[in-house]
């Protein structure tokens, strides 16, 4: 951990905010915190604990921590403290609260934590300081800050809490495996266990149950083969029996089939005459008959054709006719559309004029109404000038007047500070009459109990002695009565003859008898309880008394403090009065001060109200110069609108061609536009109906030039089918000569007949086909037959004895089948069974190791081992200095308690306790230990720094001692160690680089100075 920064406010003697960067400081290596007795150096380490783990060792939760840190001036009180971790992370931690109305109430300690994220601070959900420095409380003070006194505490701990504290600090607990290990072993016996309940299940698995049962398949396999050949020789003989018996019902059937067939033959070569001539006929005319129909068709529609474009021609010419008519009427006023856009131009600038004539009348208006407010406004301009002028001279003659402010200042501190005093000491005195009734009634409350703050401990010793004095007779009484009682009952168990078992006499002539044991026990009881009652009324009277007393020790101490508060207060007010030398004035009444102060504050706020008035005035007085230089340049430019109006009046005049301007002087704008309107729409007219009309009649010529053309061309088209249509007649007539028909209509008939000619063809080929190959198979059967004899007995016979061969085989397949099934499960069964054996020796060599290692790490003895080698090592690192400091007459040592011993060196080498080191001594070793552990500390943390503060302990070094102690801490600076050295010894300032001085003011508290300046 690296500090930055620390702010301390309201904590004990710091009254005020008091600030240390602590940059400044850990840049030395070497820096110290220097102050007298008191004056608040040791409350810096106490901040900075408190306000990272929230605990401190001077007071615990129940001493009212939160009032009796709070400055008695404070009324709230702030700890904020900014550091880098191991980690290179920065954090900044925050303790604050505040006095409530009551001054012996606060609010609750609230402490919150921020991490430096993103150049921002950012909220943490925790605000203990041991999440972000991995070390604990108790930890942190023995190895960061080390407070007064316990500074050698790491070196006197015992072997067991300082084993507790490096098993913290170097993260030991990851060597504590004995609770692994005790897992491990419950598991591992788990699954032995398990083991053993399934080994228990393979009892009557064995080798020699599977060599059994091997031999026992071999044989059944054997007669499996010698059935299996036999049936197999069966099975032929009875499938070449059967194959006779079925080709001869076979033949049979195709000879039937055979003979039907041939009967049909007639009739299907009949059926192929009439197929052969509908193919020939239909295949020579069809194509032609099918053209020739569909010309007849085409020339039929083309002469309806025709006729219809020889209407649609006369229609076009009618049309073409009456738009040329249309064109004629409309022509002339199309050629004269020349003079008539000649009119519109002269209505255009007729329009020009008059618009003009009205914008140059507008402008004369205007031109007429400014002049007289321009004139209006340099009038208002003269006026603000001269007021301005009268102002501005108000306002020096009152400034000329003005008191000068920095004696009432002065006197304004005095008075406030005078307050300040008379405030503090009323309050002072309150607070002295409250101690004092308080002190009175502590006092009042002890009486009231019978005793005095002298005698109390010793009257209620004396009580609590008498008290165990009886106690103590009480116990004796019992003893003896359960020594009656134990031997009445062996009295009672005594029987004639059988021999005793105390003393083993066989005789008991007179055995022991007592009478009322019991009771005088629960009596004895019953005294034990009221004394005991008793002496619990005198404890908690003790406890009360002392805690009266304890109170009134503190109040009396509060009230001398208070009342040596109030002595200075009262002398610093004797002062603050003596320092009144202002003339005029009284110390004790503020009257005539206030006055002074007033009249000068009126005459500010009417010099103020003068300023502001002749800011106004001048922004009035340039707006008003402002607003006539805008006026003047609008009338010069409505002036020169108007010329340049005048000029294009007079140009638009001499540009008109047709009309004359006087015939038009009396007609007003409107109806000027209207006629100017009703001419551009009749030019429009014209225009669009005489090019309409000539696109009209362009159109029915091309519509007329083109039916001609298809008509002429539809004329040559029915010329040319009448020619192909003569053709295909005389190829017809041919036709019919060559295949000998009478006429056309013969042909048409067979044509136009429904034949379905691939089907049948089809149905005769099949015939053809079936035929051939009935005759084939006919042959091919008789010839298969020929010479062979064949018996429906033998078959019948032969047949039998195939399926009894078929059951036995059936029979042996099952029993083989069977024995190798339980063949093939003994065999799993006696692979689990090895499997289960090979996991239980492992399990058991497991369960061997495991034991072992549970007598390796039993109590903690691991952990105590690792312990004991970091502490040699820190040891070893710690001698390196501790050598040098004692002039190579100690060392440090470790003994089998894992406690620090030292070996002197001018003793013959003997060891001894560290106990017996004097005080000097004794800081060396600690101060040696300290930096070996932060160097361990930085290794761990893989930390380029490391820090930690010594608070006092430098007194109990000589001269030549401490300058070793010096040496060594110098070398820190180049090992990156930094040490912070807290002393009340001044000579010590001198050695320290960078230092830190508290001082403690009566007034102001606690106050930090720097040794670099403030």
């Amino acid at each position: 951990m690296l500090p930055l920064y620390l702010s301390i406010e309201g904590l004990y003697s710091y009254q005020e905010k008091q600030s240390i960067d602590f940059t400044e400081l850990t840049q030395a290596g070497l820096f110290g915190i220097f102050g007298s007795v008191g004056s608040g150096k040791s409350s810096i380490l106490e901040a900075i604990s408190f306000v990272l783990y929230g605990d401190t060792e001077r007071l615990n939760k129940t001493d009212k921590r939160a009032y009796n840190m709070m400055n008695l001036k404070s009324n709230q009180t702030m700890i904020v403290f900014e550091f880098l971790n191991f980690e290179k992370r920065k954090f900044r931690f925050v303790a604050q609260w505040k006095r409530r109305k009551n001054f012996d109430d606060t609010t609750p300690i609230e402490r919150t934590a921020y991490e430096w994220i993103d150049e921002k601070w950012v909220p943490m959900e925790s605000a203990d300081g041991a999440l972000v420095t991995n070390l604990s409380y108790p930890n942190f003070r023995r190895t960061i800050i080390i407070p007064q006194g316990q500074f050698k505490e790491f070196l006197e701990l015992k072997g067991k809490d300082r084993s507790e504290m490096m098993k913290e600090i170097f993260y030991l607990n990851k060597f504590d495996l004995g609770p692994k290990v005790g897992f491990l072993q419950s598991s591992n016996n788990r699954k032995l266990e398990n083991l053993k309940g399934a080994l228990s299940g393979f009892e009557s698995i064995s080798t020699e149950a599977l060599n059994k049962k091997k031999e026992e398949v071999e044989d059944a396999k054997k007669t499996l083969a010698q059935t299996k050949e036999d049936f197999q020789d069966l099975q032929a003989k009875v499938r070449i029996l059967q194959e006779f018996k079925d080709k001869s019902i076979e033949l049979q059937q195709k000879e039937g089939q055979f003979n039907e067939l041939n009967s049909k033959k007639s009739r299907v070569q009949q059926q192929e005459a009439d197929l052969n001539r509908y193919e020939k006929t239909s295949q020579a005319f069809r194509e032609p008959l099918n053209y020739l129909q569909s010309l007849n068709i085409e020339r039929e529609g083309l002469i309806h054709k025709i006729e219809n474009f020889r209407s649609v021609k006369e229609r076009q010419l009618q049309e073409i006719d009456i738009v040329e008519k249309e064109i004629g009427a409309i022509q002339h006023d199309y050629l004269n559309l020349n003079s008539l856009r000649g009119k519109v131009e002269d209505y255009k600038l007729l329009i020009q004029i008059k618009e003009n004539a009205k914008k140059e009348k507008e402008l004369e208006t205007r031109l007429i109404k400014g002049t007289p407010f321009v004139e209006r406004t340099k009038e208002a301009e003269h006026t603000l000038m001269k007021k301005l002028e009268e102002t501005e001279e108000k306002l020096e003659n009152l400034k000329s007047e003005k008191v000068d402010t920095s004696q009432l200042i002065e006197m304004e501190k005095w008075y406030h500070r005078k307050d300040t005093i008379v405030q503090q000491h009323g309050q002072s005195n309150r607070l002295l009459d409250q101690l004092s009734a308080d002190i009175e009634l502590e006092q009042s409350q002890i009486n009231k109990l019978g005793y005095t703050e002298d005698n109390w401990e010793q009257m209620i010793g004396n009580e609590l002695k008498l008290i165990e004095n009886e106690f103590n007779k009480l116990r004796e009484q019992e003893t003896q009565l359960q020594v009656q009682a134990r031997l009445s009952s062996f009295a009672t168990d005594l029987q004639p003859g059988m021999p005793c078992p105390l003393c083993g006499a066989l005789d008991h002539p007179e055995p022991m008898v007592a009478n009322h044991v019991q009771e005088e026990i629960q009596k004895l009881n019953l005294q034990k309880a009221e004394l005991e009652e008793k002496r619990a009324e005198y404890q908690k009277l003790k406890e009360q008394v002392s805690k009266a007393c304890f109170g009134l020790n503190n109040k009396r101490a509060s009230y001398e403090q208070i009342q040596q508060e109030v002595n200075a207060q009262a002398s610093n007010l004797e002062i603050h009065i003596s320092e009144f030398t202002w003339v005029g004035y009284s110390s004790e009444d503020v009257g005539a001060f206030e006055a002074q102060k007033e009249k000068i504050k009126q005459s500010e706020q009417i010099t103020n109200s003068l300023e502001a008035e002749v800011k106004q005035l001048r922004l009035d007085l340039q707006k008003n110069k402002d607003n006539i230089q805008k006026f003047e340049k609008e009338l010069d430019s409505i002036k020169a609108e108007i010329a340049v109006v005048q000029g294009v009046s007079a140009h638009s005049k001499n540009a008109l061609q047709q009309f004359n301007y006087k015939e038009f002087e009396e007609i007003e704008l409107d109806e000027v536009r209207r006629s100017k309107l009703a001419l551009d729409q009749k030019i429009i007219q014209i225009e669009s109906g005489y090019l309409t009309l000539n696109q009209k009649l362009n159109t029915y010529k091309t519509k007329l030039a083109e039916i001609a053309g298809q008509y002429s061309s539809a004329k040559d088209q029915l010329s040319g089918f009448n020619q192909q249509i003569k053709v295909r007649q005389e190829q017809l007539a041919k036709l019919l000569r060559e295949f000998k028909f009478a006429d056309i209509t013969q042909v048409q008939q067979i044509i136009q007949r429904p034949m379905p000619v691939e089907q049948m063809r089809k149905d005769i080929q099949q015939f053809y086909v079936r035929l051939e190959v009935l005759e084939t198979q006919i042959a091919s059967l008789k010839d298969y037959l020929k010479d062979k004899e064949f018996s429906e007995e033998d078959l019948e016979t032969t047949a039998k004895l195939f399926e009894f061969k078929k059951e036995e085989l059936e029979l042996q397949l099952s029993l083989t089948g069977g024995l190798e099934k339980e063949l093939a499960h003994l065999t799993l069964e006696i692979g689990k069974k090895e499997k289960l054996i090979e996991e239980f020796d492992q399990l058991n060599a497991r369960a061997a190791n495991l034991k072992v290692m549970e007598n390796l790490f039993k109590g903690n003895g691991f952990v105590n081992y690792v312990s004991s080698i970091h502490l040699r090592q820190m040891c070893e690192m710690a001698n390196e200095r501790f050598h040098r400091l004692t002039r190579n007459q100690l060392s440090l040592t470790i003994n089998d308690n894992n406690e620090f011993e030292v070996v002197d060196y001018l003793n013959n080498g003997y060891r001894r306790s560290v106990k017996t080191l004097s005080g000097g001594q004794n800081f060396q070793a600690s101060l040696c230990l300290a930096l070996a552990l932060a160097e361990n500390i930085q290794s761990l943390n893989k930390s380029d720094k490391n820090f930690f503060f010594i608070d006092e302990g430098f007194g109990t070094q000589d001269t030549e001692s401490i300058n070793t102690v010096f040496d060594t801490l110098q070398y820190l600076h180049n090992e990156n160690r930094v040490v912070g050295i807290i002393s009340h010894v001044e000579e010590l300032k001198e050695r320290i680089p960078r230092s830190v001085t508290v001082e403690k003011d009566s007034e102001a508290g606690s106050k930090v100075k720097t040794s670099w300046g403030s």
